[in-house]
C-alpha cells in the first residue's frame, strides 16, 4: 500500500497540531486523586532551594515531580514549569511551602525533561 506524500504530510500536520494542546506531561510521587481537598488550594505556596533555618514548620512529606515534553517539536520544560508542578502537588497534600528543592534537567534523545524534588512543609503561623 502506497501513501502519497501529500497525505503523509497532512497526517503529520494534524498530529502535530493536536499535540500542541498539551505540550508537557507531568508525573509525581503523589497521587492527587487519593488526596482529600486541601484547605489551602487557593493560597500561595513558597518554593525555595534553601532550608528554612530558624523558622518553625511541620514536615508533610517529600514531593517529586517530572515535567517532560511530549514531542520533539516542543521546547524543553523550564524550571518555572517544574515549580508549577511542585506547587500543585504541595497543595494536594496540604503543604504551603516546598523547601530544599533540587532540579535535574536532561534529555533522552530529543525528549527534554526536568525533574524537581523537595520537602513539603506547613509553615507555622
Amino acid at each position: 500500500m502506497k501513501i502519497r506524500k501529500s497525505t503523509l504530510l497532512l497526517i503529520l500536520f494534524v498530529v502535530t497540531l493536536a499535540s500542541g494542546c498539551a505540550p508537557y506531561r507531568t508525573s509525581s510521587n503523589i497521587n492527587s486523586e487519593q488526596q482529600p481537598p486541601a484547605a489551602n488550594a487557593g493560597r500561595n505556596v513558597l518554593i525555595t532551594e534553601d532550608a528554612m533555618i530558624g523558622i518553625r514548620y511541620k514536615t508533610v512529606g517529600p514531593i517529586e515531580v517530572s515535567v517532560r515534553k511530549l514531542t520533539i517539536f516542543h521546547k524543553d520544560p523550564t524550571k518555572e514549569q517544574a515549580n508549577e508542578a511542585l506547587i500543585e502537588k504541595a497543595r494536594a497534600i496540604g503543604a504551603n511551602a516546598v523547601i530544599k528543592v533540587t532540579y535535574k534537567a536532561g534529555s533522552g534523545g530529543n525528549w527534554g525533561y526536568i525533574d524537581a524534588a523537595g520537602i513539603g512543609i506547613i509553615l507555622a503561623d
